[in-house]
């Protein structure tokens, strides 16, 4: 849940505020305003919620012990094992590779409900 959060904060509010500035500089190309605000907003979602989908993947692969007992208790028990074991970078490992997969997907999601909207109005 905290990754889903924290994915859609990431986009919803980089996608608005990064179009008004946009539309501003470039008032005559929508078209790229969308493209290049969904572009920062695919980008700026991967930054933020990578730490939660790293911890996140640690969680499902975890192993029971021999006793029983989990290496990790919870999302954010994860997270600061991660970050004392690797340093805080160690939360962003392999962020090229989620940016090009979370990215395309939200760069869609905006370009076409923009086309939407502009079809329906």
């Amino acid at each position: 849940m905290v990754r889903a959060m924290s994915i859609n904060v990431g986009m919803f509010t980089t996608y608005a505020e990064s179009t008004e500035r946009l539309t501003k500089a470039m008032p005559d190309n929508p078209n790229m305003v969308w493209f290049l605000s969904s572009a920062f907003a695919g980008s700026f979602a991967a930054l933020v919620s990578l730490p939660f989908d790293n911890a996140k993947t640690k969680l499902q692969a975890q192993k029971p012990r021999a006793d029983g007992t989990l290496q990790y208790k919870n999302i954010f028990h994860a997270l600061a094992s991660t970050a004392k074991q690797s340093g805080p970078r160690g939360l962003w490992v392999g962020l090229p590779t989620y940016i090009s997969r979370i990215a395309p997907h939200i760069m869609i999601t905006f370009v076409v409900s923009e086309k939407f909207k502009q079809a329906l109005l």
